[in-house]
């Protein structure tokens, strides 16, 4: 009975180590990624809670990102599982400052306020142009793009 209370006690010990140890590893690559790695938005796709041992997790959500990195074409998407403040809302479409990692760029972390700074615009020629005009002038509002839409012709003044 005491071996196996003893055998348990060690695996219980070795297995939160193995835990703590992984994250201060994950937290250490994700500083390196946020001082060294490019800073790209990221456009908003989904989210949902994390469940863990069945209980939903208030403030760790699973968000799903499309990422486009500089002088490619092609968009991927990522999956990130980070915490999120309760009052921020996070609608489809919006674009979400990330740090993709030098050595893997398949990892991707949530860029910082600092690294935020040295974003480097993607997508589309007018998303671009339209980030681009909203760095230079944060206080502005954005112009939206035109969508194509005309009016019907008025039936009351014709011209």
């Amino acid at each position: 009975m005491k071996i196996s209370s003893i055998v348990f006690l060690v695996l219980a010990v070795g297995f939160m180590g193995w835990n703590i140890f992984r994250y201060f590893w994950e937290r250490r690559r994700q500083k390196i990624a946020d001082r060294e790695g490019v800073v790209v938005y990221a456009t908003f796709l989904s989210s949902k809670p994390v469940k863990f041992f069945g209980k939903v997790q208030r403030d760790v959500e699973k968000i799903v990102l499309r990422v486009q990195e500089p002088n490619q074409t092609e968009t991927r998407e990522v999956t990130l599982k980070t915490r999120v403040d309760s009052n921020q809302i996070m609608t489809l479409g919006m674009r979400v400052p990330v740090v993709i990692d030098p050595k893997d760029p398949r990892r991707v972390y949530p860029a910082s306020e600092e690294s935020a700074k040295r974003a480097i615009p993607t997508g589309s020629r007018l998303e671009r142009r339209t980030m681009q005009q909203q760095m230079r002038n944060p206080g502005r509002r954005v112009p939206t793009p035109p969508s194509g839409f005309q009016p019907p012709p008025s039936k009351l003044r014709r011209r």
